[in-house]
């Protein structure tokens, strides 16, 4: 095996638009009705998102007479019907919700059209598949489905005829059949309908397959897509390999490999490729590296056990406390600590969409899921005992705090349901959660909770939190993560989110200005105003760049609390 190995990700890997926006639909479907929810056929080709919907209480039935509970959830999956069959579902007293993709849809009303012209529909794509029989419905009964130009050399001459392809299809095959296609028609209209999310995996696979020794296609065995771009990088690379997960890897396929690509199809989520790629490091890694795996294994332990965490919280209480001109105190930052460790760790051990569990969430979370537990319970219970010293005003809101952050995974308390639906409500609840722990509850400690300081360390507080939980939102979206619009991204989209966000950095700019014009602490506010920078130019990398993924980026987002720790404390 060559000493270094070169691994390279696709970028356009992950789920499509079109998936995307077909999980989003029934995961607010989940939240905000008590209905039972099933889908037509499954919603996506991938077993480990199937099983995590499950959980969500979202089956799957292969026809609608299944469904025997009147008024239920049938929605139409991302591959979309005949009229036929939707025209039929909806006369069966079920509430019908069309997740069809709109790229999909497309293609529908261009057959539709088309053949109202008078046109016959050439389909390029596969027979059997769930898109293409509904595609079939549109043509008016003057539908052919072929999987290539050989096929197209078997129909009988077409006086008028429109060719449309697969939305998955593979453009070279679709270009080989119209050149075929206009052969045996008088008049041909040629739509092609492959999406541009197929067609900039495609590009990017052929590109990449050419120079590689191994590439690895992650993505179900029955997923047509996933199929089509094995079969490009079995024609051009030296190897491949299709795999589901990353536990059928094997040391020997990396035999020889000195360059290594993996892509995936359109409904394998990143964080599967993610593990994928963990996997593969640790079996092409020589010798020499096993140091730096080992390390890199014990840092993953250090996020995902949430002590990096916990170590941000106690350095944004140290910033608040010199912002609100309070002696530093460890009991504070002790608390603080505490009170976001347990909550982290809870709500990491009850995250959806990471089934497939990697070395660290194996190890606290599998292997040690009792001890996590406890370890979550008894830091909560610590945190809220240390504030009992404060006065049951702040014992009593720093256990609600705590008690709704524990139960919003799961089941909130009756009375709390209606905010658990609110959109960002997650990242509220986060920040109210963290501004109370780490600035107000100190400044109460320290007789200040009505100073000015103190209002502004809130404030400031709350404002940086609330960025953060954004961005870790916006993270798990880009890692395809099973979440809804409790996550501010998620609600607003990625152009709202980043304006928010922008307009937060110049508020706690202004929070800082104020603070430095009221002659508080002068030296600190400019430090820490320099400090901010850095997290302009996070925005700015998540912005421009490709969301790192989660270990990368939780260590990214929660280093602006240490880069502000470090300049209050030379202030």
């Amino acid at each position: 095996m060559p000493e270094r190995v070169q691994i390279t990700v696709a970028e356009s890997a992950g789920f499509c638009p079109g998936v995307k926006t077909a999980i989003d639909k029934v995961l607010e479907l989940a939240k905000h009705s008590k209905k039972r929810i099933y889908t037509l056929g499954p919603l996506i080709h991938n077993k480990q998102v199937i099983e995590t919907l499950k959980e969500q209480n979202i089956h799957s039935v292969n026809s609608a007479e299944e469904i025997k509970e009147r008024g239920a959830i049938l929605v139409i999956r991302a591959h979309g019907i005949t009229p036929e069959e939707e025209k039929k579902i909806r006369s069966l007293g079920l509430e019908v919700v069309d997740a069809t993709c709109p790229l999909v849809k497309h293609a529908q009303e261009n057959i539709r059209a088309h053949a109202a012209e008078g046109c016959a529909t050439i389909i390029v794509g596969d027979r059997d598949h769930a898109e293409v029989v509904g595609l079939m419905g549109y043509a008016g009964g003057h539908g052919h489905v072929v999987s290539g130009p050989e096929e197209i050399k078997k129909l009988r001459h077409l006086k008028k005829a429109n060719i449309v392809a697969q939305t998955t299809q593979e453009n070279e095959v679709f270009l080989a059949a119209v050149e075929e296609a206009r052969k045996i028609a008088g008049e041909l209209t040629v739509s092609n309908t492959i999406c541009n999310p197929t067609r900039q995996r495609q590009k990017e696979t052929v590109e990449l397959s050419r120079d590689a020794d191994l590439v690895i296609v992650v993505g179900g065995r029955n997923s047509a897509n996933t199929a089509r771009l094995f079969h490009i990088c079995k024609r051009l690379a030296k190897k491949a390999v299709h795999i589901e997960k990353e536990d059928e890897l094997k040391k020997s396929m990396f035999r020889g490999a000195a360059k290594v690509f993996i892509t995936a199809g359109a409904s394998t989520p990143t964080w599967m490729i993610e593990k994928v790629l963990e996997k593969a490091h640790e079996l092409a890694a020589s010798r020499e590296n096993r140091l730096l795996e080992q390390l890199s294994l014990g840092w993953k332990l250090v996020i995902t056990g949430s002590l990096y965490t916990a170590l941000a919280a106690a350095a944004l209480t140290y910033v608040c406390l010199k912002l609100e001109g309070a002696p530093v105190s460890g009991k504070f930052l002790l608390m603080a600590g505490l009170f976001a460790f347990s909550l982290h760790m809870a709500n990491r051990a009850a995250e959806k969409g990471a089934a497939a569990p990697d070395k660290a969430r194996k190890l606290l979370f599998v292997k040690y899921a009792v001890q996590s537990r406890f370890a979550a319970l008894l830091a909560g219970a610590l945190a809220i005992f240390l504030s009992a010293a404060l006065g049951w005003q702040v014992l009593l809101t720093a256990a609600f705090f705590w008690l709704v952050g524990m139960l919003y995974p799961y089941k909130l308390p009756i009375g709390f349901e209606k905010f658990g639906n609110f959109p960002a409500s997650k990242d509220l609840l986060i920040a109210l959660g963290w501004a109370f722990m780490c600035a107000y509850a100190p400044g109460l400690g320290h007789g200040g909770a009505l100073s000015n300081s103190t209002q502004l360390a809130v404030f400031f507080a709350f404002l940086l939190v609330f960025t953060r939980s954004v961005l870790f939102g916006v993270s798990h979206a880009h890692s395809d993560m099973i979440t809804g619009k409790e996550n501010f991204y998620k609600a607003a989209g990625p152009t709202l989110t980043y304006l928010t966000l922008f307009f937060i950095f110049l508020l706690l700019s202004a929070v800082l200005l104020a603070i430095k014009g009221m002659g508080w602490q002068p030296e600190l506010a400019s430090l820490l105003l320099t400090g901010l920078f850095y997290y302009l130019g996070l925005l700015l990398f998540f912005y421009f760049s490709r969301i790192p993924e989660r270990i990368t980026a939780e260590t990214l987002i929660d280093a602006q609390f240490f880069i502000l720790a470090a300049l209050a404390y030379y202030s």
